[in-house]
């Protein structure tokens, strides 16, 4: 997809209503404004008419009004916006124009083209007015596939391949579109389902043992856990939509750590909720299965073990994983444990907290991802090109730029060139989130992962204090309080 970058705006363009794909006023007259300001601001116009768009000097869009941006993205027989402005706009236009009333102006536009000269009820007119709405249905479907969820959503669809459609070539195209759309719909369907059915098995209640058991004795090897780590984390990450992003933003917001507060009260809903939940839920594993063991020198080497796993996930490129057994190695409940860290390897800490630093907006896990990156780019087998991104803090980015996109102009105007710019990282995102995972499946790990028992956050504490007696008041009258619980 072509890079947008902004550039200081010397002439302006206003564009007012666009057919056929070129800019024109009623007299076919390019108006051009001499006296602008920096696009980034795009204010100190002269008063704009109704339907206009500001491009730069090397002709990219820099803002525009919804309609005027909507009818550049329609097509005409002889003309069709390129892929990276019809992506950029389906992600950004659903903020102010919902996806069903876009799809819904789109074929009446194309109905009316379809209509407007005899030329185009030729074959050969018809023909290059399906190639382009297909270009713009196959680029919808494939990058938003979430929008088509609802039956008149593709039943529409479908009427606006079929308007042209005029050989058995076309409708083998649209079939195959439809086909491969239903098949993406279908899949999200099951994996939703079998989402929701997991649960731990809560039948048997987790204890405290002294024995070394539970991941560290089913899966030694950290890499091979770094691995099936990946395999969930990948499953999950695939199965999040670009507009689902686009709608947690939004309703949510971010501190600083890229942690996901909802103004709505809830936590963040649908596939990014599922992801987020997982998150979560190996947090609490690791704590757990630090906590399972009553004698320190196994939770020392539980621990250890869990920073070794934490060290072979930055080399494979998951990161969210890293940051969620960091996050479970620094709960309460494990942090107090001073005698149990004060046999801890130091140097295999110190480096992943390094790794991880908080400080100056994570600057030491943004030159990891960045090498990261530039080691997939040129990478020669699947296990390389791997990239899976701490999600809360890529979300957290997200929301920054976002957060320009909604803000409308001070000439009325959409910021089109923030909409590139928060365009061009969800391109990121989706290449990441279609990487394969060439790792082999270990059935029994991942069973173990995604539904083993957890303590919970009482427990996790208590079991803190059996391990670790409290030595501080406040710690001893916590304990007691947490023991009169049932």
């Amino acid at each position: 997809m072509q890079t947008f970058r902004p550039k200081k705006v010397r002439t302006f363009e206003m564009i007012v209503p666009l057919y056929n794909g070129h800019p024109a006023n009623e007299n076919n007259n390019t108006i051009e404004l001499t006296k602008g300001r920096d696009c980034d601001n795009a204010v100190g116009y002269h008063t704009f008419q109704q339907n206009d768009i500001v491009y730069d000097e090397d002709g990219a869009v820099v803002s525009g009004s919804a309609e005027a941006l909507i009818r550049r993205l329609i097509p005409t027989h002889d003309y069709c916006p390129d892929r990276s402005y019809i992506f950029t706009l389906l992600l950004n236009i659903r903020t102010f124009v919902a996806p069903s009333e876009l799809l819904h102006k789109v074929l009446q536009h194309c109905m009316f083209e379809q209509n407007a000269t005899g030329e185009n009820f030729t074959k050969e007119g018809r023909t290059r007015m399906f190639a382009n709405i297909f270009k713009l249905c196959s680029e919808w479907a494939q990058n938003m596939p979430y929008d088509f969820r609802d039956e008149s959503m593709r039943q529409r669809l479908g009427e606006l391949l079929g308007m042209c459609s005029v050989d058995e070539r076309s409708e083998l195209l649209t079939e195959r579109l439809l086909a491969d759309l239903q098949h993406t719909l279908n899949r999200l369907d099951r994996y939703e389902r079998a989402v929701a059915n997991l649960s731990p098995n809560n039948n048997e209640k987790l204890t405290q043992c002294e024995n070394l058991n539970g991941l560290c004795e089913l899966c030694p090897n950290p890499s091979e856990l770094a691995q099936q780590l990946t395999q969930i984390e990948l499953e999950r990450l695939c199965m999040i939509g670009p507009d689902e992003i686009v709608y947690s933003l939004l309703k949510d917001s971010f501190d600083t750590t890229g942690k996901v507060a909802s103004h709505s009260g809830a936590s963040t809903s649908g596939n990014i909720g599922h992801y987020v939940k997982w998150f979560n839920q190996l947090t609490v594993l690791v704590a757990s299965e630090v906590l399972r063991h009553s004698k320190k020198q196994y939770r020392v080497r539980v621990i250890e073990y869990f920073i070794d796993v934490a060290k072979e996930c930055i080399n494979v490129g998951n990161f969210n994983s890293v940051m969620a057994i960091v996050a479970g190695l620094s709960l309460p409940p494990i942090a107090r444990l001073k005698k149990t860290w004060l046999r801890v390897d130091k140097s295999k800490l110190q480096i992943l907290q390094h790794q991880l630093d908080p400080s100056a907006n994570f600057t030491s896990y943004r030159a990891t991802l960045k090498a990261a990156i530039w080691r997939s780019e040129g990478a020669k087998n699947d296990a390389e090109m791997i990239i899976i991104p701490f999600f809360g803090l890529l979300l957290k980015d997200m929301f920054l730029l976002h957060n320009r996109c909604i803000r409308l102009l001070p000439n009325g105007h959409l910021n089109f060139a923030s909409f590139a710019q928060f365009g061009e990282q969800m391109v990121n995102f989706i290449s990441w989130k279609k990487r394969r995972c060439p790792f082999k499946r270990n059935s029994s790990v991942l069973q173990y992962l995604l539904l083993a028992n957890t303590f919970g956050e009482s427990d996790l504490m208590k079991m803190s204090y059996e391990c670790e007696m409290a030595d501080q008041s406040s710690e001893r009258e916590q304990y007691r309080k947490l023991k009169c619980e049932k």
